[in-house]
């Protein structure tokens, strides 16, 4: 094998070793860390769980019953406790911006394939 062949078959890596290396990336940028660090937070957090369940409870119940002005006040209280709570705007902050960097991987990605990689719901953009 020449120096070229060789060459060449270092820079084709396996892909199953570039997605070793790509998760090792994820893991180690900030984004991660932080995404760990706050939903460890979060989860001993009892008070700011109980927070967003009963918000989440709340939601439900709207959905399925349909508008009542009581259910709706206690959702916006909740609302207002969940914004005041450093814990999950910390835990709900790092989140997104994890989402964003792995909906940006994947944008990438579904470029270079030419084809829709992975399907993600919600807003956000498209760089």
């Amino acid at each position: 094998m020449t120096n070229e062949e060789m060459e060449k078959n270092k820079e084709q890596k396996d892909p199953k070793e570039k997605t070793k290396e790509f998760a090792k990336a994820i893991l180690n940028c900030d984004e991660y860390k932080n995404f760990i660090k706050y939903n460890e937070d979060f989860q001993k957090n009892q008070t700011a769980q109980n927070i967003l369940r009963e918000f989440q409870q709340k939601q439900i119940e709207i959905q399925g019953n349909g508008f009542n002005p009581n259910t709706f006040e206690e959702l916006k209280d909740l609302q207002m406790k969940i914004n005041q709570n450093d814990t999950i705007q910390n835990f709900v902050n790092a989140q997104e911006e994890l989402t964003d960097i792995l909906r940006r991987t994947n944008n990438i990605i579904s470029i270079k394939i030419g084809t829709q990689f992975a399907f993600f719901q919600g807003g956000g953009s498209n760089d």
